[in-house]
């Protein structure tokens, strides 16, 4: 593989971004449902990048809306920090194990339900705002 220095900045620059907004977006939304044991910021952020990604690749593959740059800022960079599987697990983990199985599979239920909706949400849109 040759390295791409241009393309590596880009995905380093967009993936610590999009860590920062995860970490703040998620902290945000759970303060505002403080007491609940669900992983609410998780979910917001999975969901609302799953939207953003979809959207991003929609409007690419659909009507060459975004250059290879800007899909590896904004797609692979900042849309792949911004969402985070591994603290889902880690949480769906949690929940099985010290709160609810229950609540472990409603959160493996939604997750998988609103992120790939959002993400089919987000491919629509592209095609509406670039069709």
């Amino acid at each position: 593989m040759r390295v791409d220095l241009d393309g590596l900045l880009l995905v380093f620059t967009g993936g610590g971004l999009g860590a920062l907004a995860r970490w703040i977006t998620s902290e945000w939304v759970q303060e505002r449902v403080s007491g609940s044991l669900f992983p609410w910021g998780t979910l917001a952020v999975n969901v609302a990048g799953s939207f953003l990604l979809g959207f991003i690749m929609g409007a690419a593959l659909l009507h060459g809306a975004f250059t290879r740059d800007e899909r590896l800022f904004a797609a692979t960079g900042f849309a792949g920090a911004f969402t985070t599987f591994s603290t889902f697990m880690y949480e769906t983990l949690v929940l099985l194990g010290e709160v609810s199985p229950t609540l472990a599979l409603a959160n493996l239920a939604v997750s998988i339900i609103f992120g790939l909706t959002a993400a089919y949400v987000g491919y629509v849109v592209a095609g509406l705002v670039y069709g």
